[in-house]
């Protein structure tokens, strides 16, 4: 069946596609044009008089819980754009966790290491030096370059375990960011679990669009024709159909307040 889409409809329709996501857009509120509500107060009229009241509560039910509807996925939008960005903002600072420290310390170890080059070159040839002065078998050179040797080595310990700890303390460093990274992040996968769970929520409530869609169809045919019988009937279908997308909506919010409360726990431990 065809029927002619108000104007109104259809400018609500392109603000709501606007402003709100794929599976919020689907959701447009429908409502009787001026010609569809002449049809519908001829068919009450025409009816018993509870089932007249029947048909106009449930009209007036159907477009409030319509309006809830829409105003419930304005604040799912809301909601879930906040999570996205705080999710995004706690792994960025995640993968900086400790940035300036272990910079601090690598720098440390390359300092230290070309501070004490010069001393290691000069080591090496003063060993290079002992086993030429060895080969040629003089005694007194032999014993001077062994005792400048001797004092080298001293030196050459000493600034190697320095070296040694630099190098400990930054492996350790790492270690430690690396792990606090791992179990941070390990925590906010949990989020990925909630958004399994409104993707399905949020398919269920699409196809609930298509049958409310349909549905309305059948409803103003019924009042073109003036089926009284068979319009109360589709507004009753209507208005569960859209009880189950609310119900869940609230599905969706109840996720979307676990991935909040599980960014809130990662981002105090990032305080």
């Amino acid at each position: 069946m065809k029927f002619r889409i108000p104007a109104m409809t259809l400018l609500l329709a392109f603000l709501l596609s606007a402003v709100l996501p794929a599976a919020v857009t689907e959701a447009a509120v429908n409502a009787l044009s001026a010609t569809s509500q002449k049809q519908f107060d001829k068919t009450k009229a025409g009816m018993a008089s509870a089932d007249a009241s029947k048909l106009q509560a449930s009209y007036q039910g159907f477009v409030q819980q319509q309006n809830a509807v829409v105003e419930r996925d304005a604040r799912i939008k809301t909601a879930g754009k906040a999570n996205d960005d705080r999710e995004s903002e706690l792994r960025q600072k995640i993968r900086l966790i400790d940035k300036a420290k272990l910079e601090t310390l690598d720098k440390k170890v390359a300092q230290l290491k070309n501070y004490y080059q010069p001393l290691f070159n000069q080591y090496e040839a003063a060993k290079a030096e002992l086993k030429a002065a060895r080969k040629f078998g003089i005694k007194e050179l032999t014993a001077a370059v062994q005792l400048k040797v001797d004092l080298l080595e001293i030196s050459v310990k000493s600034a190697k375990e320095e070296i040694r700890a630099a190098q400990t303390a930054l492996s350790t460093a790492k270690t430690s960011a690396n792990d606090k990274m791992k179990r941070l992040r390990s925590q906010l996968d949990a989020i990925t679990e909630e958004e399994k769970r409104i993707s399905v929520e949020k398919s269920a409530i699409s196809q609930l669009n298509k049958q409310k869609s349909e549905e309305w169809s059948d409803l103003l045919y019924a009042l073109r024709t003036y089926d009284g019988k068979t319009a109360l009937r589709s507004l009753t279908t209507l208005n569960s159909v859209v009880k189950q997308m609310t119900d869940r909506q609230v599905k969706i919010e109840s996720y979307e307040k676990k991935i909040a409360e599980v960014n809130k726990t990662v981002a105090n431990q990032l305080a």
